[in-house]
């Protein structure tokens, strides 16, 4: 099956400022020490409540699995993090990224030490960067008609994700809910059924 190249975006829930937080109050995962400065950026890239997004695609909830699973997970590796899908502007790395009931949810890491932070921070604390939008390709898929064989939309079963990009114009509008982590390494959680909360003392227990 020829690879379909997807990109789809949600709002931007919330984000802070931090200085020299211990990665584990985070992930509450103990063996995290490393110290983070910079942005935490938290927020969905897409929703399944809303059925097909505004580009017509409609996700299987674990068409990431086999790919994040295989190639990140045991790879030790990170999703990296890019400024309006463009692949040259790296500006952070995804340490949480978690599958539940409600969609695909992120939260991702921009270091003070990059020389464009500042720009980045404006630019968010400003709403001109307004999304989170994932950058992969489909590849298992199947093109939905309606009965008078118009089309309807694209159901997406499998898909790689290689990257997580702060956009301006998200295309699939909507905000928050929870997310884990592994070690200094991207997490990946699969969650079925569980009732969720917008507490964010509660995100990570």
């Amino acid at each position: 099956m020829e690879k379909i190249k997807i990109q789809d975006a949600v709002l931007i829930d919330n984000y802070e400022e931090v200085d020299n937080l211990e990665l584990s109050k985070i992930t509450h995962n103990p063996t995290d020490a490393q110290r983070l400065s910079g942005l935490i950026v938290r927020g969905y890239e897409t929703k399944f409540a809303k059925g097909t997004n505004e580009n017509r695609e409609q996700y299987d909830p674990h068409c990431f699995d086999e790919f994040v699973e295989n190639y990140f997970v045991k790879n030790k590796l990170n999703i990296p993090v890019t400024f309006e899908h463009q692949r040259d502007e790296l500006i952070g790395r995804v340490l949480c990224f978690e599958v539940n009931s409600v969609g695909f949810y992120f939260v991702i890491y921009i270091p003070k030490r990059l020389k464009d932070y500042d720009d980045i921070k404006v630019m968010i604390e400003e709403g001109l960067l307004q999304g989170l939008s994932k950058e992969g390709w489909a590849t298992d898929y199947d093109f939905v008609y309606k009965k008078d064989g118009s089309y309807d939309y694209m159901q997406i079963n499998k898909m790689e994700i290689v990257g997580v990009s702060l956009v301006a114009c998200p295309a699939n509008g909507e905000t928050l809910e929870r997310a884990e982590e592994i070690k200094n390494a991207t997490r990946f959680k699969k969650l079925e059924n569980k009732n969720n909360t917008n507490n964010i003392d509660e995100m990570f227990v």
